[in-house]
């Protein structure tokens, strides 16, 4: 196998742009996986990220974008950026994602390979990274970009600072500084980053050298944090819709072991994999659902017995995955694919390190050896197959919002007349206001019966409040497939 490019001098982090045959098969890899979603449009959030872009880019778009309690200007300055390239076309963002996940993926074996993990538990790490079926609402949700930033700022400080507890070259220490500092501004997640450098520094510097290459790691992350949020402080005045769900309490302990279920397998009962797991036999959900609890419960066992087993590169994994979810535990909201994206470098690299030591073992008889590549080949092909129904899934949310927003457009009413637009009957997970936002201006109130926060509404009695308190409104009802006017109905029943 031949190992990652590195350069003799210790600190360039050079983009080789000659892979190895082993990079090509990461690269493919990622390009197959994803390539599904290439045909997928905008989706939810995106459309009003492309409202605000469309409209001008103000400050405080630049700091905060589509949620007033979020900074993050780094990453909102690059998706400017790429608007100005791509515009609304779709297939542009999703290559662009699709190209940073593979890049991402291969620059993860090169890390792996220079912190001198076994080759093949790089490589097989690398191959897990790449399918993850985690990694779909990163690379399918357009604003999902946010993660790759980060895992490219993660994966590239940590290059330069392992060149500089090796060898004390200052430009190194430099890189990492900047590249570091740079990672506070693309994503809140990124400010547990200078614990996970100081703990990097703690186990890769020798003894007889740790106190005075470890103390410059932890002053620099005490001061980025310290600028960073004197900033944030500065620019940001009141809490956003995701803060007000963000909050210490016992929640934080169910998040976590619902997170380490979903580390190993998704939920049949998360709504985005629901509608699948309803269509299959009752046997197969109850085996899947019984999995999904085992994973809850096995995983934090699982981590102390590796710890015990492994190496020191290891063992930075492990402790990388539980520190990393420190910014995401606090939020009491669903679990969010997107907020795994950068605690799965350590899983990838936990999975490679157990498959390496299962297949290295001289005792282990060849047939079980066999079993576990083909476990682990079934994995990876459960995890690309997961991808895709979660594609096709957003694909028919996609399709079916682009219908409605269609048949509004078409009825020929301007519904900025009305102080509130209502939608009846809506189907499935559509959420279609962010559309009518770009596509159709739209700057009203909306009330649809399938509000995805505030649950199930009544059309009928909003209709009736509406009428009662004299406000304008118009109603549309979801009919064999369409969205029909059915204002006079409404109030016909308001009267």
């Amino acid at each position: 196998m031949t190992p990652a490019v590195i350069s003799p001098k210790g600190y360039d982090f050079k983009l080789k742009f000659k892979l190895s045959k082993e990079e090509w098969i990461i690269a493919l890899l990622a390009l197959g996986t994803y390539i599904v979603c290439l045909v997928n449009d905008f989706h939810t959030d995106d459309w009003i990220v492309l409202s605000f872009l469309r409209d001008g880019f103000s400050l405080n778009d630049l700091a905060s974008m589509e949620n007033a309690g979020r900074f993050r200007p780094l990453t909102n300055i690059i998706i400017w950026l790429r608007y100005l390239a791509f515009g609304d076309t779709p297939i542009l963002y999703y290559i662009l994602n699709i190209v940073l996940h593979g890049l991402i993926s291969v620059l993860f074996y090169r890390l792996l390979v220079k912190l001198e993990l076994p080759e093949r538990a790089a490589l097989i790490s690398a191959l897990f990274f790449t399918v993850y079926f985690q990694h779909y609402e990163a690379v399918i949700w357009l604003y999902g970009t946010i993660r790759e930033l980060a895992v490219l700022a993660y994966i590239a400080s940590l290059w330069h600072l392992h060149d500089y507890v090796n060898t004390k070259s200052k430009k190194s220490f430099w890189l990492f500084v900047i590249i570091s500092f740079a990672g506070l501004f693309i994503v809140e997640d990124f400010a547990v980053a200078p614990i996970i450098f100081a703990l990097f520094a703690l186990l890769f510097t020798s003894n007889g050298n740790r106190s005075g290459i470890l103390k410059p790691v932890v002053v620099v992350g005490l001061i980025e944090l310290i600028i960073y949020f004197t900033i944030r402080s500065a620019v940001i005045d009141r809490p956003g819709i995701t803060e007000a769900y963000y909050y210490p309490g016992f929640h934080m302990i169910r998040m976590l072991f619902e997170y380490m279920g979903w580390f190993v397998i998704p939920s049949p009962t998360h709504s985005y994999f629901q509608g699948f797991a309803d269509s299959i036999p009752a046997p197969l959900f109850y085996l899947w659902r019984g999995f999904s609890y085992l994973a809850i419960f096995g995983f934090l066992p699982l981590s102390i017995w590796l710890w015990v087993k492994s190496s020191k590169q290891t063992r930075f994994f492990i402790l990388f995955v539980f520190i990393v979810m420190l910014p995401i535990i606090p939020l009491n909201y669903k679990v969010g694919s997107r907020n795994i994206y950068i605690p799965s470098l350590g899983l990838a690299a936990m999975a490679g390190y157990m498959l390496n030591l299962l297949l290295s073992k001289p005792d282990t008889k060849i047939r079980l050896k066999k079993i576990v590549v083909v476990a682990a080949a079934c994995y990876m092909a459960i995890s690309v197959a997961a991808v895709t129904i979660a594609s096709t899934e957003y694909r028919e949310t996609q399709t079916l919002v682009s219908g409605i927003v269609d048949d509004l457009r078409d009825s020929g009413i301007e519904l900025n007349n009305s102080d509130c637009v209502l939608l009846d009957n809506m189907p499935g997970r559509t959420v279609v206001g962010p559309s009518m936002i770009y596509r159709l201006e739209f700057q009203g109130y909306l009330f649809a019966s399938n509000d995805p926060v505030n649950g199930p509404i009544d059309i009928a009695g909003v209709a009736d409040s509406l009428y009662n308190e004299g406000v304008t409104f118009i109603v549309f009802d979801y009919r064999d497939g369409r969205m029909v006017e059915a204002t006079g109905e409404y109030m016909l029943r308001a009267k």
